[in-house]
């Protein structure tokens, strides 16, 4: 009877120490570094446009970096003074490529298809429709305080381009 118990309690220690050092670690590694930079770029299209839509860049905090969600501003700035909003709905985005430059650098390729509204800040009237619109774009994001931000988009087609917004 012993003999028994010190089996059984030998196997579950086994059992405990095959758990513990396999399948209760924390994901680290490249495979949880592509997730965390695709979700952030998730994350920074959603805030973008509720951004456009609100007329408030604010929503870009925590997101992205401060340079990066002033440019946004300015381009949101550039529609309102026209007197009209965007706004954006994300349809499909496809990761084409996610690389890392050292531990707290990451590039994004993506190629993304966004349908927009052009609404009048005025009336809430729909000034223009645009549907299907397709970009390519590269984002370059940091690592800051232990969280993917995003601190500069471009497109992907035109090298030349500094800026670019979905």
């Amino acid at each position: 009877m012993i003999l028994r118990r010190s089996h059984a309690t030998a196997a579950l220690l086994v059992v405990v120490v095959c758990l513990l050092l396999s399948g209760c670690t924390s994901r680290s590694g490249p495979v949880a570094d592509e997730a965390a930079v695709t979700n952030a770029v998730r994350a920074y299209n959603e805030r973008l446009a509720e951004g456009m839509r609100t007329l408030d860049m604010n929503a870009l905090s925590g997101v992205a970096t401060k340079e990066q969600a002033t440019s946004e501003y300015m381009q949101m700035a550039a529609l309102g003074e026209t007197g009209v909003r965007l706004d954006a709905v994300l349809r499909d985005i496809v990761f084409d490529s996610v690389t890392f430059s050292g531990e707290s650098s990451a590039t994004v390729t993506t190629t993304e298809t966004w349908d927009y509204r052009h609404l009048s800040i005025e009336t809430s009237e729909t000034v223009r429709v645009e549907q299907g619109v397709v970009y390519r774009l590269r984002y370059a994001l940091d690592l800051l305080n232990e969280r993917w931000i995003v601190s500069g988009v471009v497109s992907a087609d035109d090298a030349a381009s500094e800026e670019a917004t979905p």
